[in-house]
């Protein structure tokens, strides 16, 4: 693959690793098999008996490595966490209890020493040795931080906290990266170029080799130039802003408190505020950008294109978007998404009171066959999360012998799936009416109860507990922007095969894509597989 084929590996590869004279070795995957899982393609490349991780939206500033490394082999530790403390006061201690009615029960106001949670957290920063890489399973789905800490503990390997002070900053979306220049800016520039009156009078201007000011542009510090940039008469140009290598603003535009990649043009009269500009990007003539990261490619979410070309997962959660190019446009998306979601809710309502009504004769049937053929209660209840995290009791029918899940621990070891799945080609819980219940997905039908209450939806991602989607967490908090559904495009398109990189796929790719043809579509592949299974 040529640098000019893929934006990410031409901004690690081509551009940084050669301004910096490094060599970048690079690798993609054909699906996502975690943090530890991804370590294995590294491996061939390791040298040295101990690694350091860095986790790809992490900032390192200050930071004294060799020290991380130090303290990893003083110790002979199998993984070092680079950990550092919360930022936080007395006033975080503060808390309100509310009861379900809304009526305030009781205010703490607690002691720092009151305090029992742990004020260090994860940097995103890990030395390994490499001999733990034999303890991750080929070819299936691995987390560092759930699985992999917890197998090497259980092995007798020692796991190890270096806590640093500052100097690690994690950036989860362009805000965050907006933040940080700023900050940088504002504490950090010492060496700047003295402007003159016509650039404000102000210190901390840094200007690049080559750059083209003109003389009749507006320039208020703290500012970096990069070199090889033209700015036209009458720019205003304010900070903190940092306006990448090779970039062009054009006459009469503003720029300002932004973040403008290398290669970014900015046409005539438009206006920059408040935003990052990806590189290589023109902002149109007279465009208002505010708050907002702008790029005319497809926004950094999840892009199907089969099995052997899957996204990673820190590509699907970035928060850029596309800015609208007008406010009516803008306002004609937003008002398409209400509609949607307007529309969403009285089918699924309708649907559902009518669902109750043609299958309660067999809602009672498939009650009576379960308390003959086994004991136990005939509903299975269990707290799922559904939208925005909110925990709700979904039921189904029950398919297993009551103490099902107390057993699971004794079969994890012939579980046949990766990741938080947990499944078996013959599992001996599951009772002989739970088989047919299974087989033609029956057992899901008191769930209709849920939609009714708004708990759930006709199609949406099934629903799981917290615990369940632990694993990862980029995959949950997209998942849980939706409601969950009494079926998805997962169970339509992947149900049989049995890897956690296919759920991730379709649920990121159901929540990016989702509208009423989908769910159409979705709800009459979901009748085919019931039919089929009848």
């Amino acid at each position: 693959m040529s640098c000019e084929q893929d934006p990410y590996v031409r901004e690690l590869v081509c551009r940084t690793g050669r301004s910096y004279d490094m060599t970048v070795l690079w690798r993609t995957e054909p699906v996502y098999r975690g943090t530890a899982g991804g370590l294995q393609t590294v491996e061939n490349f390791l040298d040295t008996p101990t690694f350091l991780v860095l986790h790809a939206n992490v900032y390192l500033r200050d930071m004294d490595l060799a020290a991380a490394l130090n303290a990893h082999e003083a110790h002979r530790a199998g993984i070092t966490l680079v950990t550092q403390r919360m930022a936080g006061n007395d006033n975080d201690l503060e808390s309100v209890e509310v009861d379900p009615s809304g009526l305030v029960s009781r205010v703490n106001i607690l002691h720092w020493s009151r305090n029992r949670r742990s004020q260090l957290t994860p940097c995103g920063v890990y030395v390994f040795n490499r001999e733990v890489l034999s303890l991750v399973p080929r070819d299936e789905y691995f987390d560092v931080n759930e699985q992999l800490v917890p197998l090497v503990r259980s092995q007798g390997g020692s796991i190890r906290a270096h806590q640093i002070e500052g100097g690690v900053y994690t950036i989860a979306g362009p805000e965050d990266f907006l933040w940080l220049n700023r900050e940088i800016l504002l504490k950090d520039i010492q060496n700047g170029v003295r402007g003159d009156s016509r650039h404000g009078g102000m210190d901390d201007i840094v200007i690049g080799e080559n750059s083209d000011i003109s003389p009749r542009s507006f320039l208020l510090g703290p500012l970096v130039i990069g070199p090889n940039c033209v700015v036209e008469d009458y720019v205003h140009l304010i900070g903190p802003a940092v306006i990448g290598p090779t970039s062009h603003l054009e006459k009469g535009s503003l720029v300002r408190e932004s973040v403008l990649r290398s290669g970014t043009r900015v046409q005539g009269n438009a206006r920059v505020e408040y935003s990052v500009v990806a590189g290589d990007e023109t902002v149109p003539e007279g465009m208002r950008l505010r708050s907002t990261f702008w790029s005319t490619a497809k926004p950094a979410m999840y892009e199907s294109h089969g099995p052997s070309n899957q996204a990673a997962p820190n590509k699907l959660l970035q928060r850029a978007r596309r800015s609208q190019r007008s406010s009516g446009k803008a306002q004609r998306g937003s008002g398409q998404r209400s509609m949607y979601g307007l529309i969403k809710s009285v089918v699924d309502i309708a649907a559902a009171a009518v669902g109750m009504v043609l299958v309660g004769p067999l809602l009672l049937l498939i009650a009576l066959a379960i308390k003959l053929d086994s004991p136990g209660p005939v509903f299975f209840s269990q707290k799922r999360c559904g939208k925005n995290g909110k925990e709700f009791w979904m039921h189904k029918f029950r398919t297993m012998v009551p103490d099902a899940e107390q057993r699971q621990k004794d079969l994890q070891a012939h579980n046949t799936v990766d990741g938080p799945m947990f499944k078996l080609e013959e599992d001996p819980r599951i009772t002989r009416m739970g088989k047919i219940l299974r087989k033609t997905s029956l057992d899901e039908l008191p769930q209709l109860l849920n939609v009714l209450r708004g708990e759930m939806s006709l199609v949406g991602p099934r629903p799981l507990a917290y615990d369940e989607m632990k694993f990862c967490p980029t995959w949950r908090d997209v998942r849980l922007s939706v409601h969950p559904g009494l079926t998805g495009l997962w169970q339509v398109k992947a149900r049989n095969r049995n890897r956690f990189s296919e759920w991730i796929r379709y649920d990121l790719e159901y929540v990016r894509k989702h509208s009423l043809l989908l769910d159409l579509y979705i709800l009459i592949r979901t009748a085919r597989v019931l039919l089929k299974g009848v």
